[in-house]
C-alpha cells in the first residue's frame, strides 16, 4: 500500500539564496527557475510568497518572513557555488522552525542528487531537472513514492530518487513568469540604455543535444531539446513591454539551435511593431547562425551577442566534443562584428590535452577581431560530465582539490587551477591563467577606446587601474565593485537609447 505524505495547508515560501563575493553577485537580475515555480503555484491557486536573498537579505530577514507567512514548505534553486552556507542555511531555519519542510530543486539537485540530502539532513526533499509537475503533485498530496522527478527519506532515514520525470515537451503549456510576488522595483538598472527599468531574463527553449566534455547543463536540464513557440515567446515580451521594459536577455543555451523558429520569432517582433532591445549572453554556438540571420535579428533589436568559442584550434575543439570547427567560429565572429554587434566570445583555459601552444591559438583568436568583450575561464570539473571522468581515470591527471571543496568555491576560482594534465603543469595552469586575464582587459580597454576615442585617456586610465590584478583579485567582496562593473558593461554596451 502506497503511503501518501501529510496534508499540508499549500503555503509555500520560495527563495534565492545570496551568492555574495562573487561573479554572481555582480549584477542583480530575476532568477527565471524561481519565476517559473512561482507562476505555476499562481496557476494552481496555491498560496506563496517570495525572498529573493540576493537583493541583500539575511538570515534573520528569512527567519522573520518565515515567522511572518507561516510557510509549510520552503522552496529553494540552487547551483553547487557557496551550496556549503545554503546548507548551514536550512540548519539554521529547522532549527528555530522544525516542523517546516525543506525542498531543493535547481542544478545543484539534479546534478548531484541523492548526494544533497545525504550531505544536508535538513533537507527533506531535492527535484531532479524540471520542477513544476513535480512540485504541483508533491503539493496535491500524491503518494511521495509515486512522484517522478522526486527525491525523498523514507520513515528509516533511507533516500530514495524515484527516477527521472519525462519531460515537458510543448513547454507553451508552463505560464511564464508574471513575478507578482517578486520586488521588482529592485531589479531595475541604474544605468545603460534604460535606466530606472527592469533588463528582463527570457527563457525560450530547454535542453542540450550536444556532447561537449566539460558541460553541466546535460546533467542540470537534459539532452532533450524543446521550445517555446515564436508567438508564445514574443507574447511574453509583449506583456513586459507593458510594464515599461525595453532591454530584453534571452537565457538559453541554445536559442539559434531550431534556425526556422527565430525567423519567426523575429517576423513576430516586427508584425507587433515591438521596439526592443534584446541580447544573446548565454553563449550561441557559432555553427547553428549565419550572417543572413544575424542581419536578420540585428533588425528587430539584437545587439550583443556571445560565441561560446572555448580553444582556438580544432584539435582541441575535437577534443571537447564540441561538434563544429574553427572556420565556422571565424565566420561567424566576424560577421557579428561586421553587422555592428557588441561581441563576446568565451573560452575555456586548460582544458585536457591543451598545451601552452593551443592557449596561444585561443589568445589569437580573441585579438584578431574588435570584440566588446572575451572571457577565459578557469575550467571547472562538474560531476557527472565526461571532463569529471577524464580526469578521475586518466594517468597523469588529477584533482588539485578535493570537487566537494571546489565546487563550493568556484565562483571565486578564476586564478587557481582545480586539474592538472601531463600537458600543463599546476604552475603553467597558473602563469596561462594570469596570462590570459591580461589579454581580456586588453580587448576590454580596446573596447572602450573604440567606442569614446575622444576621452581615451581618462578611460583607458579607468580601466586600467579597475582590470588590474590587485583590484580583481580584493574588490569584488564590495558592494562598490559591483556598482562598477555594471556601469562598466553599460559604457561598453553597443547599444542605442530607444526613444
Amino acid at each position: 500500500m502506497l503511503k501518501s505524505q501529510p496534508a499540508i495547508s499549500k503555503r509555500v515560501l520560495l527563495i534565492q539564496p545570496p551568492y555574495m563575493r562573487s561573479h554572481f553577485a555582480a549584477e542583480r537580475y530575476i532568477r527565471l527557475g524561481l519565476g517559473y515555480l512561482a507562476q505555476t503555484l499562481e496557476q494552481h491557486g496555491i498560496e506563496y510568497d517570495v525572498l529573493d536573498m540576493g537583493l541583500g537579505y539575511g538570515i534573520h530577514d528569512l527567519l522573520g518572513k518565515i515567522r511572518q507567512f507561516g510557510p509549510d514548505l520552503l522552496g529553494c534553486s540552487m547551483v553547487s557555488y557557496n551550496y556549503k552556507a545554503v546548507y548551514a542555511l536550512f540548519e539554521w531555519v529547522k532549527r528555530d522552525f522544525p516542523s517546516i519542510k525543506i525542498m531543493v530543486g535547481g542544478p545543484h539537485a539534479s546534478t548531484l542528487r541523492e548526494e544533497v540530502l545525504q550531505d544536508c539532513p535538513s533537507i527533506d526533499y531535492g527535484v531532479v531537472l524540471e520542477g513544476e509537475r513535480t512540485l504541483i503533485e508533491f503539493l496535491d498530496g500524491q503518494p511521495v513514492q509515486n512522484i517522478k522527478g522526486l527525491i525523498y527519506r523514507e520513515e528509516n532515514g533511507q533516500i530514495v530518487f524515484n527516477g527521472e520525470r519525462e519531460f515537458i515537451a510543448n513547454l507553451d503549456e508552463i505560464p511564464f513568469p508574471r513575478l507578482s510576488k517578486f520586488e521588482f522595483d529592485k531589479y531595475k538598472m541604474r544605468y545603460g540604455d534604460h535606466p530606472g527599468t527592469v533588463s528582463m531574463s527570457i527563457v525560450t527553449s530547454r535542453g542540450c543535444p550536444y556532447l561537449c566534455t566539460y558541460c553541466p547543463v546535460q546533467a542540470a536540464i537534459g539532452r532533450k531539446f524543446r521550445i517555446r513557440s515564436a508567438k508564445n515567446v514574443v507574447d511574453e515580451i509583449e506583456y513586459w513591454c507593458s510594464r515599461d521594459c525595453r532591454r530584453f536577455a534571452f537565457q538559453d543555451d541554445n536559442f539559434t539551435f531550431d534556425t526556422d523558429r527565430v525567423y519567426e520569432i523575429c517576423d513576430e517582433i516586427e508584425k507587433r511593431k515591438l521596439k526592443i532591445k534584446f541580447s544573446l549572453g548565454n553563449g550561441v554556438r557559432a555553427d547553428r547562425v549565419d550572417y543572413t540571420l544575424l542581419k536578420r535579428m540585428k533588425e528587430v533589436g539584437c545587439d550583443s551577442i556571445s560565441f561560446g568559442v572555448e580553444a582556438g584550434n580544432n584539435r582541441v575543439l575535437k577534443v571537447l566534443k564540441k561538434g563544429e570547427n574553427i572556420e565556422a567560429i571565424e565566420r561567424a565572429m566576424k560577421d557579428a562584428c561586421d553587422l555592428g554587434y557588441g561581441v563576446r566570445a568565451t573560452f575555456l583555459v586548460g582544458s585536457p590535452t591543451e598545451t601552452w601552444k593551443d592557449i596561444e591559438d585561443s589568445v589569437r583568436l580573441a585579438l584578431k577581431y574588435p570584440l566588446q568583450s572575451v572571457g577565459f575561464f578557469n575550467v571547472v570539473p562538474f560531476p557527472a560530465t565526461e571532463l569529471f571522468r577524464y580526469i578521475e581515470q586518466t594517468p597523469g591527471c588529477y584533482f588539485t582539490k578535493d570537487p566537494k571543496v571546489y565546487l563550493d568555491e568556484y565562483g571565486n576560482l578564476d586564478r587557481e587551477p582545480l586539474f592538472v594534465t601531463p600537458e600543463l603543469s599546476y604552475e603553467d595552469r597558473v602563469k596561462a591563467l594570469r596570462y590570459t586575464r591580461a589579454v581580456g582587459r586588453k580587448v576590454v580597454i580596446r573596447a572602450i577606446l573604440r567606442r569614446y576615442p575622444r576621452h581615451a585617456w581618462l578611460l583607458k586610465m579607468f580601466a586600467t587601474i579597475y582590470y588590474s590584478e590587485l583590484v580583481q583579485r580584493n574588490l569584488p567582496r564590495f558592494r562598490l565593485y559591483q556598482y562598477i562593473t555594471v556601469l562598466l558593461k553599460s559604457i561598453m554596451s553597443s547599444s542605442t537609447h530607444i526613444k
